[in-house]
């Protein structure tokens, strides 16, 4: 199969690109502002400019290929089948599948990123003590490089849900993508994502800063060799912590309030 010249490219190093990308826009890397090798898990950067800590994570891992999920898959499935509460004709026809089914089937996804914004929620928390810092806001910098078995939405919405009840040192979240193109009906660019969502605490001021710094990221992908050959498309919306879907295509970026 004949693939594009842009997919075809070596992958982007993350954490180098996002390193030269803070550095641009004056934020820190907090390993380079530390004089001596911390003794705590710190966070990767410090925007001091807009009182904000922030964690770079990398999804490199695609959970659903996992032999681990597999096997979770399959007692899922058999576990329904077992119960009636689906026919074995629907191992071979979506259609057939209940929503329950769909729901427990998201859940299984929900510990390997469980444990990822766990880390996270204690690196922020530990900077912002250590360095004094504990009116700052916290968020993640979510990359996603190789997760694909999930779609975008879906990804954001289990990640929503874990954080509307736990990791009260995230104030809010970006997922976005670097090295992995997202296709978007209707849209005939290869698109890359910046979608943000906050919890019920985070200021104004802060959804005002991120979305600043989504502005600032694409401009900077401009003068990135491997990025400017394409025709970029970003995606971006604005939601609260919740467990409902997040619809990728919205361009909508006002501040929405926890019910």
């Amino acid at each position: 199969m004949n693939l594009p010249d842009w997919l075809q490219k070596p992958a982007l190093p993350t954490e180098k690109i996002f390193d030269r990308f803070v550095q641009n826009i004056e934020g820190q890397k907090i390993s380079n502002i530390i004089s001596e090798a911390p003794s705590f898990q710190n966070a990767d950067y410090v925007f001091r400019n807009g009182n904000v800590i922030a964690e770079l994570k990398t999804l490199q891992t695609d959970f659903g290929v996992t032999n681990s999920f597999k096997d979770k898959h399959i007692k899922l499935l058999q576990n329904y089948i077992s119960d009636n509460r689906m026919p074995f004709s629907a191992i071979f026809h979506n259609t057939e599948r209940p929503k329950e089914y769909s729901k427990d089937l998201l859940r299984l996804f929900r510990p390997p990123l469980c444990r990822i914004l766990k880390k996270a929620n204690k690196q922020i928390k530990e900077t912002k003590k250590e360095l004094s810092l504990e009116n700052n806001s916290g968020i993640i910098l979510l990359v996603n490089d190789g997760f694909i078995s999930l779609e975008p939405r879906f990804i954001i919405s289990i990640i929503c849900e874990i954080l509307s009840h736990s990791y009260s040192s995230i104030d809010a979240f970006v997922y976005l993508t670097l090295n992995h193109y997202v296709d978007i009906p209707g849209n005939h660019y290869a698109n890359l994502l910046w979608i943000p969502a906050y919890s019920q605490r985070a200021s104004n001021s802060l959804v005002d800063f991120v979305n600043k710094l989504g502005s600032q990221w694409f401009n900077f992908l401009a003068y990135i060799p491997h990025v400017v050959h394409l025709r970029l498309k970003s995606s971006t919306t604005a939601s609260l912590f919740r467990s409902l879907p997040l619809d990728p295509q919205s361009a909508n970026t006002q501040k929405l309030r926890c019910l």
